[in-house]
C-alpha cells in the first residue's frame, strides 16, 4: 500500500486554481478499484475508465486497475487493448443494474451473487445471501490504494415509483447515503490511507425510467446532497462529472445532450464514448491533473509560429493591419485592442494560407479564445454557427460553434454558454500511430481538457490553412489567435505532468527529431566510407577510409564495431574535409581523440559518436596535440553500457573538449547514456595559449557522471560562451557553466530542466574569469538538487571565478507538486553570486508554488513575471523589486527595498516594511493591489512615482482592522500637474484588498 496526499486536500488545492491551471495531484495512484453499475461497467464502450486510462498515460500517472469483473457490459474496448504502450486490463468491481445496497451488503441482490465490498476487500467471508464467499479478494500488496465509485442511478430511477421520486427523495437519499457510508467505511478499514473518489450521478436524456421534469430535478438535488455528504470526510472527494454534458438550452433540468448518450429515445441513460470523454476530463480536472495530450508536446498559444493577443500581452493587435501584415485576409472584420469582432452585418471571415509548413506531415494547430452571443438573454441562437476550418489542401476539419454548443459538424462535443466562455479553444490535426493506440484525426481542447478525439476529416481542397466564417448578428469576438503549420501541439498547462513517464507518441512531431543537443547524424555525401572496422593498436580512423594525405577535400565516414585499440583517432595528420566516426557494438580503446598530431591540422569538422553496444574506453578528447581544427568538434555518447575512465590523477577527467589544440569552431558534448567515472569539461585541459574560437556546450540528457560537469575547462580561452544543459541523468558532482580556470569572453550559462544533481549549480566557474554575463535557468518541476541529506545551492556566479558582467537566476514554469525532492520542494540557497561585478537578478517566471522555500542572498533585483504567484521570506538583499502585469508576490521581509515597480493588475503583499526609503513606481499603471500587514512607523520616505513625478504618501489607521490606508497625494505646487483619476486610494486590509 502507498501513502499519498489525501484527495480532499488535492481537491481543495484544485478549487483554488482555474481549471486550466489546476492544482497538481500525485502521479502514482497505486492499486485502483472502480466500483459502480452499468455506467462504470460500460455499455457499448469501455466507460469513462478507458478515457481516464488515456489521461493517466498521457500524464505519466501510474496505476494498476483491479476488481472482481473484467470487460464491458455489452461490447466496447476489450481487455488487453494498449494506449501509449500501456495495457488497459479492463478490471473493475461494477455490474450493470447494480444498486448501492448490494455493494454495501445491506441486502442480497443478484448482480454480484450476494458478494459485496466486504468480501472483495477480505473483510468478510460470508456473502449477503448467507453463503460462503470464495471469489477474488484484494488484500496485502493488492489492497486498493484508490477507489473510484459511481453508484445510485438505479437506486433512484429503478427502485420504487419514479413518478413520486421528488416527494420521497429524503428517504431514498438517506438509504442511499447510509449505504455509501458503509461502503466507504469498508474501504478505509481495508486501507486507512486510501483515497476515495465518489462521482456524481450523470445526467440523462430520455429513458424508460424517470423522464419527468421533477425526476430530473430530484436527481440533480441528490447530487447536491452527495456533495454535502462528502464535505468533512477525510480522504473522500466528491467530483461532479456533468460539466459540458448537460444541455444548457433545455427547459428540463439536468437534461443531457442527446449526442453524448447511447440510443437517445430508447436508452438515453448510458453515456457513449463522447460522454465518457467529458466525464473523464471532469474527473481529471477535479483531481488536479493536466488534461490529455494525445501523445503530443504541450505548447502555449504564445509558442505557436504565429500568435496575437488582445490587450497588454505581446505581440498585441490594435488594427486590421497587424493581422494583414502577417498574411491574414479579413472581410467585414474589425480589429482593435479589445479583440477581433466578426459579429458584423453580413458574413465576416478571416483566412490564412499555410506558409511555414509546406508538407504539413507533422500536423497543424489552431488556438483561439472566442466569446459568442449573449447566451439565454434573447433565447438560445443555435442556428448561427461560427465556423473554424483547418486543413492542408488535401483534407480539412470544421469546428462549428454557436451560443450553446461546440460541435464537430453537427455532433455536439460540449455544451456551455459561449457568451461566458473564458477558456481557449484548440484544434489540431494529429497523424496518429495505430501501433501506440493513438488514432489519427482532429483533436479539440477546451482549456486543456480534451473534448473531441480522433474526429473525422473531410476530403478536398476547400481549406489550405485556416478559414473562419460567421454570418450571425450577435457578439462574436476573438481575444487570442495563434496557429502553427509545423506540428500538432496540445495546450500548455500548469497541472501535474510526470514528464519522464508521460506518453509522447513516436508518430508525433517532437519525436521525429534527435534529442536536445544532438545533431542529425549524416548518412550520405561522403567521399569515402569504411564500415564495420576492427580497432587495433594505434588506429587512425581517417586513414582507414582515405589513404591519401594532404588537402584532398575528402569527407569520410568510418564505423568501428570490434577490436581493442590502444588509441583511436578520428583524424591524425593534415587533412581537409570532415571526419565522421561511429563506435558501435564491441568497439573498445583506452583513449579516443577527435583530432591528433602535433603537426597535423584538420581543415574541417570532426564528429565522434558512441552508440548501440559500444563499451567505450578510458578517456575521450575532442582534439589532442594537433596544430588545430578549423571547424567544429562534436562528441556524442549514446551507448548505454559504455564506461569512460580517468585521464591523469590530477584534475581527473573522462571527457574534455580539447587538450592543447586550437579549435576555431564550436565544441558540443552530448551525453545521452553511459557511465563517466570523472568530470566532463567542454573547454581546454592544457596550454594557456590554446583557444576555442566558438562556443562550448555540454548537454547531459542521461547517463551517470561521478564528477563535475563544466562548460569550460582548466585553462586557455573560449572566445564564445560556455554552456551546460541538463535534461536528465545523474550528476554526483556540481554543474558549472564555466570551468576551473582560463577565460571565457562571451559569458556562461546553465539550463536545468530535469535529472538529479547531487552537488551545486553555478553559472560561473570554480576559477578563472568570465568577461560577459552569466545565467542559471531552472525550468519545471522535474529537476532535483539533492545529495540524499541536503539540498544543493544555485548561484548566478561561480564558486571561485570572477564574473565581470551581470548574473541572472531564472526560475520558470514551476508549480506545486507532491514529489519528495522535486524542485517544487527546493529548500536550498539561491544566490546572485558573491563574485559578480554587475547586477545580480532573480527572475520568477510563471512560478505558482505557494512559497518559494529557498534562502535568497546576494541579489540586487527580484522580478515576478508571467503570472507568477508565490511568496518569499526575504529579498536576498535586493534593492529593486519588479512585479510585472498580472503577477503577485507576498514578501515576508523587505528591509533592503528601495524601489518597487508595479505593472497593470500586479499584486504585492508586504508582511513587514522596515526600509528607510521606498519609491513605488506606478508609471502607466491604473489597476494594482498593494497590501500591508504591519503599519510602518513613518511614511515620510515612501513616495509614489508616476511619469517622473513623485507623490507623497499619507496614512490613516483603522484600529479595528489593525490595518493602514495609504494615499498617493498630488504634487507640491510648482511641480507638474497630474490628475488624481489614476491615483485613487490604496486600501490595505488583512483579508480584503481593493484594486483600482
Amino acid at each position: 500500500m502507498k501513502v499519498r496526499l489525501p484527495l480532499p486536500l488535492l481537491a481543495a488545492l484544485a478549487a483554488a486554481f482555474p481549471a486550466a491551471t489546476a492544482a497538481p495531484a500525485g502521479t502514482e495512484l497505486g492499486n485502483v478499484m472502480f466500483v459502480g453499475d452499468s455506467i462504470t461497467h460500460g455499455v457499448n464502450s469501455a466507460s469513462y475508465r478507458w478515457a481516464l486510462h488515456k489521461i493517466f498515460i498521457d500524464n505519466g500517472i501510474s496505476y494498476r486497475a483491479e476488481g472482481v469483473k473484467t470487460g464491458n457490459y455489452s461490447g466496447g474496448v476489450t481487455a488487453g487493448t494498449s494506449y501509449g504502450g500501456q495495457i488497459f486490463n479492463n478490471e473493475h468491481s461494477s455490474q450493470a443494474s447494480a444498486r448501492a445496497w448490494e455493494i454495501s451488503g445491506r441486502s442480497n441482490g443478484s448482480r454480484f451473487d450476494g458478494s459485496n465490498i466486504n468480501n472483495w476487500l477480505g473483510l468478510s467471508g460470508t456473502k449477503a445471501n448467507g453463503s460462503a464467499y470464495s471469489g477474488q479478494t484484494f488484500t496485502g500488496d493488492n489492497t486498493p490504494d484508490t477507489f473510484f465509485m459511481m453508484i445510485g442511478t438505479n437506486d433512484l430511477l429503478s427502485d420504487g415509483n419514479n413518478a413520486t421520486l421528488a416527494n420521497r427523495l429524503d428517504s431514498v437519499s438517506q438509504n442511499l447515503l447510509n449505504d455509501m457510508d458503509t461502503i466507504v467505511e469498508a474501504m478505509f478499514q481495508a486501507n486507512e490511507h486510501a483515497n476515495v473518489i465518489i462521482l456524481t450521478i450523470p445526467c440523462w436524456t430520455r429513458h424508460s425510467n424517470g423522464n419527468s421534469d421533477a425526476t430530473h430535478q430530484a436527481v440533480a438535488d441528490y447530487n447536491d446532497r452527495l456533495k454535502t455528504w462528502g464535505n468533512g470526510r477525510q480522504n473522500v472527494t466528491v467530483i461532479d462529472v456533468n460539466a459540458g454534458i448537460i444541455d444548457v438550452t433545455s427547459s428540463t433540468p439536468f437534461y443531457g445532450v442527446s449526442s453524448m448518450f447511447n440510443n437517445p429515445g430508447s436508452d438515453g441513460l448510458h453515456p457513449n464514448a463522447q460522454g465518457d470523454l467529458l466525464m473523464a476530463g471532469n474527473i481529471a480536472r477535479a483531481m488536479g491533473y493536466a488534461g490529455r495530450t494525445a501523445g503530443q508536446e504541450r505548447k502555449a498559444a504564445g509558442g505557436l509560429a504565429i500568435n496575437f493577443h488582445q490587450g497588454g500581452q505581446s505581440p498585441a493587435w490594435s488594427s486590421n493591419s497587424h493581422l494583414e501584415n502577417k498574411g491574414f485576409s479579413l472581410a467585414n472584420v474589425t480589429v482593435d485592442e479589445n479583440g477581433i469582432s466578426l459579429g458584423q452585418s453580413g458574413e465576416s471571415s478571416i483566412s490564412y494560407s499555410w506558409a511555414e509548413g509546406t508538407d504539413l506531415q507533422n500536423g497543424f494547430t489552431f488556438d483561439c479564445n472566442l466569446v459568442l452571443g449573449n447566451g439565454a438573454a434573447d433565447g438560445w441562437d443555435t442556428a448561427s454557427d461560427f465556423s473554424i476550418s483547418l486543413g492542408n489542401s488535401s483534407f480539412y476539419g470544421t469546428l462549428n460553434i454557436n451560443e450553446a454548443y461546440i460541435k464537430w459538424g453537427d455532433a455536439i462535443l460540449y455544451s456551455l454558454d459561449m457568451s461566458a466562455n473564458a477558456e481557449n479553444l484548440r484544434m489540431a490535426y494529429i497523424r496518429g500511430n495505430e501501433l501506440e493506440g493513438l488514432k489519427g484525426g482532429y483533436y479539440v481542447w477546451l482549456g486543456d481538457m480534451l473534448i473531441g478525439e480522433a474526429l473525422s476529416v473531410t476530403s478536398g481542397s476547400g481549406c489550405n490553412g485556416l478559414t473562419i466564417q460567421y454570418n450571425g448578428s450577435g457578439t462574436a469576438v476573438l481575444h487570442d489567435l495563434a496557429l502553427d503549420g509545423t506540428g500538432s501541439y496540445a495546450p500548455a498547462t500548469s497541472g501535474t505532468l510526470n514528464a519522464e513517464k508521460s506518453f509522447i507518441s513516436s508518430g508525433s512531431f517532437t519525436q521525429s527529431g534527435t534529442p536536445e543537443g544532438n545533431i542529425e547524424w549524416k548518412t550520405e555525401g561522403f567521399t569515402k566510407t569504411a564500415d564495420n572496422l576492427a580497432g587495433s593498436g594505434t588506429f587512425n580512423a581517417r586513414a582507414q577510409a582515405d589513404s591519401s594525405a594532404g588537402g584532398t577535400g575528402n569527407s569520410v565516414n568510418v564505423s568501428i564495431t570490434s577490436g581493442n585499440a590502444t588509441h583511436i583517432y578520428a583524424n591524425s595528420g593534415n587533412y581537409t574535409g570532415d571526419v565522421w566516426l561511429t563506435i558501435s557494438k564491441e568497439g573498445q580503446a583506452s583513449a579516443w581523440y577527435g583530432a591528433h598530431g602535433a603537426s597535423g591540422t584538420l581543415n574541417g569538422n570532426v564528429f565522434l559518436r558512441f552508440t548501440d553496444a559500444a563499451t567505450g574506453g578510458s578517456t575521450v578528447f575532442g582534439a589532442v596535440n594537433a596544430a588545430g581544427v578549423t571547424g567544429n568538434v562534436y562528441l556524442e555518447f549514446s551507448a548505454e553500457n559504455a564506461s569512460f575512465g580517468t585521464f591523469t590523477s590530477s584534475n581527473s577527467s573522462s571527457v574534455v573538449g580539447s587538450y592543447a589544440t586550437d579549435i576555431q569552431g564550436n565544441v558540443d558534448i552530448v551525453v545521452n547514456s553511459g557511465t563517466f567515472n570523472h568530470q566532463i569539461m567542454g573547454g581546454i585541459f592544457a596550454n594557456a595559449n590554446t583557444t576555442i574560437g566558438g562556443n562550448t556546450h555540454v548537454y547531459i540528457n542521461g547517463g551517470s557522471v561521478t564528477g563535475n560537469v563544466m562548460g569550460g575547462g582548466l585553462t586557455g580561452s573560449i572566445s564564445g560562451g560556455a554552456n551546460v544543459t541538463v535534461t536528465g541523468g545523474v550528476i554526483s558532482g556540481s554543474v558549472y557553466g564555466a570551468g576551473q580556470g582560463g577565460s571565457i569572453l562571451a559569458g556562461s550559462s546553465v539550463c536545468l530542466t530535469g535529472g538529479l544533481v547531487k552537488g551545486d549549480v553555478y553559472a560561473g566557474g570554480k576559477a578563472g574569469s568570465i568577461q560577459g554575463d552569466t545565467s542559471v535557468t531552472i525550468t519545471g518541476n522535474t529537476a532535483t538538487l539533492y545529495n540524499g541529506s541536503s539540498w544543493g545551492s544555485i548561484s548566478g556566479g561561480g564558486s571561485g571565478g570572477t564574473v565581470k558582467g551581470n548574473s541572472t537566476v531564472r526560475i520558470q514554469n514551476l508549480s506545486s507538486g507532491t514529489t519528495a525532492y522535486g524542485f517544487d520542494k527546493y529548500a536550498g540557497n539561491i544566490s546572485g553570486g558573491t563574485n559578480v561585478s554587475g547586477d545580480r537578478s532573480l527572475v520568477l517566471d510563471h512560478v505558482t508554488v505557494d512559497s518559494l522555500q529557498a534562502s535568497l542572498s546576494d541579489f540586487t533585483h527580484v522580478s515576478a513575471v508571467n503570472q507568477t504567484r508565490t511568496s518569499l521570506d526575504s529579498l536576498g538583499g535586493a534593492l529593486t523589486v519588479t512585479i510585472e502585469a498580472g503577477s503577485s508576490l507576498i514578501l515576508n521581509g523587505t528591509s533592503n527595498l528601495t524601489t518597487l515597480i508595479l505593472g497593470e493588475h500586479a499584486s504585492l503583499t508586504l508582511q513587514g516594511l522596515a526600509a528607510d526609503a521606498v519609491v513605488v513606481d506606478i508609471t502607466g499603471t491604473t489597476n494594482y493591489t498593494l497590501s500591508l500587514t504591519e503599519i510602518p512607523a513613518s511614511l515620510d520616505n515612501i513616495k509614489f512615482l508616476n511619469d517622473g513625478v513623485l507623490y507623497d504618501a499619507a496614512m490613516s489607521m483603522d484600529l479595528q482592522a489593525n490595518s493602514a490606508m495609504l494615499f498617493a497625494q498630488v504634487p507640491e505646487p510648482g511641480s507638474a500637474a497630474l490628475a488624481l483619476a489614476g491615483l485613487a486610494p490604496l486600501l490595505w486590509r488583512r483579508r480584503r484588498k481593493m484594486s483600482h
